[in-house]
């Protein structure tokens, strides 16, 4: 038989202890750094989808501004009248969002203004519109004209 002459190399138990310790301060530490990661992969998923629906509203009413003749505010109903000769087409104001017959745009709306000819009007024909939004900066407003038709001046 061959007899064991010397010690065995190995770990002590308080070496295994430390490693362990660290090895969960570093576990936690990350876990709580990837619950950040997720916290700001949201907040910009959610910006990102507020500026597409904002920049989709602006896109459909320049080119319905543009595509009809006449433009009516109908501050009762609270609906935006767009006509030409052959077709219509209305914009609804609802407290979240602005609704047309083809989409819905869900928007937190804070402020509209309508202007004729650079004054502000309450109802009736209109040349542009002015929207600004809740929960975003400054820079999140639609402003959007059309060329008026000399006639309207007969």
């Amino acid at each position: 038989m061959k007899k064991l002459g010397g010690k065995i190399k190995a770990f002590t138990l308080t070496e295994v202890m430390v490693v362990i310790v660290i090895s969960a301060i570093v576990a936690g530490l990350a876990f709580s750094i990837l619950n950040l990661v997720q916290h700001n992969m949201r907040s910009i998923e959610d910006n990102y989808a507020q500026k597409s629906e904002l920049q989709s509203l602006e896109v459909a009413l320049t080119i319905d501004f543009n595509r009809y003749t006449n433009a009516q505010w109908l501050a009762r109903e609270e609906v935006l009248v767009l006509s030409s000769p052959i077709h219509q087409k209305q914009y609804r104001f609802m407290g979240d969002s602005i609704v047309t017959n083809e989409q819905s745009f869900k928007v937190n709306l804070k402020e509209k203004s309508f202007l004729f000819e650079g004054a502000s009007v309450n109802s009736g024909s209109i040349d542009a519109i002015k929207l600004t939004f809740d929960n975003t900066a400054r820079l999140h407003q639609i402003f959007v004209f059309k060329h008026n038709d000399p006639t309207i001046h007969f």
